[in-house]
């Protein structure tokens, strides 16, 4: 039963040549396709931080209210 258990060890050559192999089934972005997500990315990312300043900013402000400071 052990020996089933175990996995078939290959060579560091036999390993690259299947790496090399599983990375040519990859279907990759265009160049554009990056350019878009990555714009779209820093938009959202800017968005963000801009919800994230008013959001903390407005509590700040009603904490202030609250305690009178």
């Amino acid at each position: 039963m052990a020996d089933k258990d175990k996995k078939k060890r290959v060579g560091p050559v036999t390993f690259f040549r299947q790496v090399r192999a599983e990375g040519n089934k990859v279907t990759w972005t265009t160049r554009a396709e990056t350019i878009q997500a990555t714009i779209f990315v820093v938009i959202m990312s800017i968005l963000i931080a801009l919800f994230l300043f008013a959001a903390d900013w407005a509590i700040n402000l009603i904490v202030k209210m609250i305690t009178g400071l």
